[in-house]
């Protein structure tokens, strides 16, 4: 994203609409040319009404025939010249909107991707995506329409001031009190929009998880009849909302009557003053119909203005929340010159390794230390809460330890290329991701370019061909959301051959087969084990039958390392590993 300079307190406001000015720099050229548009566009209005007082004399007072033929020659030509300058800023904003909120929609879902694990604990999905759609479309109308109608109306006020000036500046001067009247009831009105628009926007998120919980788990919803429980939480919310959105329409509707009242007011002190200096003789009735014409004109413009502030604070409030995400900075960071990883032997190492989650106080992992040889089967298994699947996001850098090394062949993990490292490595976890998308690129998300024979030769080895070649359109199917249409089986042999395809020096299993029934965990688990010879592999494991197998088994308990060995010698000895192999048989 641009960068901009750190928030002074006071001036959060100020801050913000930097950031925002930031993605809207590079048009500069269709900026200048929409504001061309607008002057041309202000030019036309204050002359028309300029005209309006000698027309209306000459015309239907005075009754001259060439000042109406001039007026029906010449208005067509003004309204054609109107109409292209309207459309002219019209477009060229919109383009600038549109544009602006693209980039900033592409630098939000890149830096979402980069930000680390640990981002994704703390936020709840329902409220980034709040932020993305329903955010992104507030600072999208606002980096549309209020420069827009800002400038715009702006340069047309002018022009008119100036038309008030020049007829009477007496008049206009009196005319002017309407601004700092005004200015004062929208500061006021503005605070209350923005603070009322931030708080409707966070409870937003919170329809939108209530909504994502009970759809996502709607067979648990029914299944115990918590459907009103449900309902009743996201009523709360939805009240909250309508609330909040009222409070924050209160001042929008408030903001339009205000206007019109103050400006009925200066109206009839106008009409007042104007008919006495008419009635006097110091002016004229041509000079009174264009000063009442140039201020009825300039109302609209000023009310728009007037209302664009709840806009403008609407907006600044969805921006501000779409910013706080733009400047997460992740929690892990790659070096600036990392060493080439070069060739993967698959030797895994931690030195004395410590780890805690930064929302916790207790250590999930402390001092561990172990080896694994490349080519070697490693199992861990424990008590859950024991550190077990912390080890596999260490060694994908998920997040670093906060003691301690995690090294890949001699080389500490913070030294060398993350992405590179994760090119070398598979991953089969417990809850199989798989995308709406065809089977064939669900599988080549972990080699992307992948020939079509790489692909059969992995679905193979996964046990996975088969189901998928009985498929309609075989690998070219569909799999639907989250990959519905397939049995817990058949998606974890698609997760197999994803992890496989590009032949992995390691390989990380978390628990892949826990969520299967028993025929579904034997297919599954032979499948693994065809696939295991030549690498590197770190098992997390529940179940102790499918670590029987197992070079070295390590046993966690509390985050510490308390047995290692064989699956033979840890039964051979009382101990943890014992007691829950007697446990689950």
């Amino acid at each position: 994203m641009p960068q901009t300079a750190a928030p002074d307190p006071g001036s959060k406001t100020s801050y913000l609409l930097r950031a925002l000015v930031e993605y809207i720099k590079p048009y500069k050229k269709q900026f200048v040319q929409a504001a061309l548009s607008m002057i041309l566009l202000a030019a036309l209005r204050g002359g028309v009404v300029y005209l309006m007082g000698p027309v209306i004399q000459g015309v239907f007072m005075e009754k001259k025939l060439d000042i109406l033929r001039l007026v029906l020659m010449g208005l067509p030509v003004l309204f054609v010249l109107r109409m292209a300058a309207e459309y002219s800023n019209n477009y060229l904003m919109s383009w600038i909107g549109q544009r602006a909120v693209q980039r900033i929609r592409d630098d939000l879902f890149t830096h979402i991707h980069r930000l680390s694990i640990e981002f994704y604990w703390r936020k709840r999905s329902s409220d980034v995506m709040s932020r993305v759609i329903n955010d992104l479309n507030n600072v999208q109308s606002t980096v549309q329409m209020v420069p827009l109608y800002l400038i715009r109306d702006s340069l047309t006020v002018s022009a008119l001031m100036f038309v008030l000036f020049y007829v009477n500046w007496r008049f206009a001067l009196i005319s002017l009190v309407i601004i700092p009247v005004t200015s004062a009831v929208m500061k006021v009105l503005g605070k209350k929009m923005r603070r009322s628009s931030m708080e409707s926007q966070i409870i937003v998120g919170e329809i939108s998880h209530r909504f994502q919980e009970s759809l996502q788990g709607i067979t648990v919803v029914k299944a115990f009849n918590y459907e009103e429980e449900a309902i009743a939480k996201f009523r709360s919310a939805n009240d909250d909302y309508f609330a909040k959105t009222m409070r924050y329409l209160r001042a929008t509707a408030l903001a339009g009557p205000l206007m019109e009242f103050i400006g009925s007011i200066i109206l009839v002190v106008m009409i007042y003053l104007g008919g006495h200096a008419i009635f006097e003789g110091s002016m004229t009735t041509a000079a009174f119909f264009s000063f009442i014409a140039a201020f009825f004109t300039a109302y609209m413009p000023l009310k728009n203005i007037a209302n664009l502030n709840s806009k403008l604070q609407l907006g600044l409030a969805s921006w501000e929340r779409i910013l706080q995400i733009l400047e997460e900075k992740p929690t892990v960071t790659i070096v600036n010159n990392p060493k080439p990883l070069g060739a993967v032997l698959g030797r895994v190492e931690f030195d004395r390794l410590g780890y805690k989650y930064p929302s916790r106080d207790t250590q999930v992992l402390k001092n561990l230390s172990f080896v694994i040889e490349p080519g070697q089967v490693a199992a861990f298994v424990g008590p859950s809460g024991s550190g077990k699947t912390t080890i596999i996001h260490l060694l994908l850098r998920f997040f670093d330890p906060v003691s301690g090394r995690v090294l890949i062949d001699g080389r500490e993990l913070r030294e060398i290329d993350t992405k590179e490292l994760k090119d070398h490595m598979g991953l089969v976890t417990q809850d199989t991701i798989l995308f709406d998308d065809t089977v064939l690129k669900n599988i080549t998300i972990g080699k992307p370019g992948a020939s079509t024979q790489d692909v059969v030769d992995a679905a193979k080895a996964a046990d996975a061909h088969g189901f998928i070649a009985a498929m309609p359109q075989g690998y070219n199917t569909r799999l639907g959301e989250r990959g519905v249409k397939l049995s817990g089986g058949q998606r974890q042999r698609l997760a197999i051959a994803r992890a496989i395809i590009k032949k992995p020096e390691i390989l990380l299993l978390d628990e892949a087969t826990s969520n299967l029934d028993t025929a579904s965990e034997q297919v599954v688990q032979a499948a693994i084990e065809r696939i295991l010879k030549g690498r590197t592999v770190i098992m997390v494991a529940h179940r102790l039958s499918t670590v029987r197998n197992a070079d070295k088994i390590f046993v966690l308990q509390q985050g510490e390392l308390i047995e290692t060995g064989s699956h033979e010698e840890l039964l051979s000895k009382p101990g943890v590993y014992k007691a829950l192999h007697e446990a689950q048989n």
